[in-house]
């Protein structure tokens, strides 16, 4: 089963995939923020040409420094999702996704714009490795 991850941004969102065994995660696109309308409507187009199983959603592990508006803004992003789709959405920490996203840029010569999209693959690599740890026999 394919998964998507989704690092939400006030002006950019981006987006991550895995392969099909639900492996290996890699970037797959950055969504210049429009309307949370059209956004929804871009991911959900995703997962429907993608064949995703599940969506995994970046959320700060606490609200601590957040502000009141962003965090709106993502509630009404989520119902919005959730009323858009049938697929199973799982919110995941997305604590220094951002920075470990940057590094990668930095240390591969990547372009600044695939921060977002590598966030999300950093989300998307993380929620991988904990359910492939939880799958193996003691």
């Amino acid at each position: 089963m394919r998964f998507i991850a989704i690092d939400h941004g006030a002006k950019h969102i981006g987006i991550a995939i895995s392969d099909l065994l639900g492996i290996v995660a890699r970037p797959l696109s950055t969504i210049l923020h429009k309307s949370i309308k059209e956004d929804v409507e871009v991911i959900t187009n995703i997962t429907k040409n993608k064949g995703v199983g599940k969506i995994i959603l970046g959320l700060p592990s606490d609200s601590k420094g957040s502000n009141l508006h962003a965090l709106k803004r993502k509630r009404r992003f989520i119902n919005t999702l959730k009323s858009a789709t049938d697929l199973p959405l799982l919110f995941w920490d997305e604590s220094d996704s951002t920075l470990r996203a940057q590094q990668i840029t930095k240390a591969n010569n990547t372009k600044m714009n695939t921060v977002h999209s590598i966030a999300a693959a950093v989300i998307l690599q993380d929620y991988l490795d904990t359910h492939a740890q939880e799958q193996k026999p003691t």
